[in-house]
């Protein structure tokens, strides 16, 4: 069990060429703010959007849209200050890159009750 504030950082996606996703359970999160640092491998493009879902199979976008484009050649970052979390998962997907791969990591920083997860 982890206390609150807590700060995640992992390999999300990882040298993908084809689209790709990653689901974060964000149940006992109060508010929350989510980094991506990605890396492409060549000088690419590629969009990433942050849905959401209660059951886990159906996702749909945010109210305002959480999308960025990230370009190849260096190492780019994005920050999306996600608020109050009411919301079960949070899903991370990638469209595929113009060309090479991406490698995609996820710093989720959290607060909510005295513990999560």
């Amino acid at each position: 069990m982890q206390t609150v504030p807590f700060v995640d950082t992992q390999t999300i996606i990882t040298a993908a060429t084809g689209t790709a996703s990653f689901v974060y359970n964000m149940q006992g999160i109060d508010r929350a703010s989510l980094q991506l640092n990605s890396t492409l491998t060549a000088a690419a493009t590629d969009v990433v959007t942050l849905s959401i879902s209660n059951d886990g199979v159906n996702f749909v976008g945010f109210s305002t849209a959480k999308t960025v484009t990230f370009t190849g050649g260096t190492t780019d970052h994005a920050i999306f200050e996600l608020g109050a979390i009411d919301y079960v998962f949070l899903k991370v997907s990638s469209a595929a890159p113009s060309s090479g791969s991406l490698t995609l990591q996820g710093v989720l920083y959290g607060t909510g009750g005295s513990q999560v997860w």
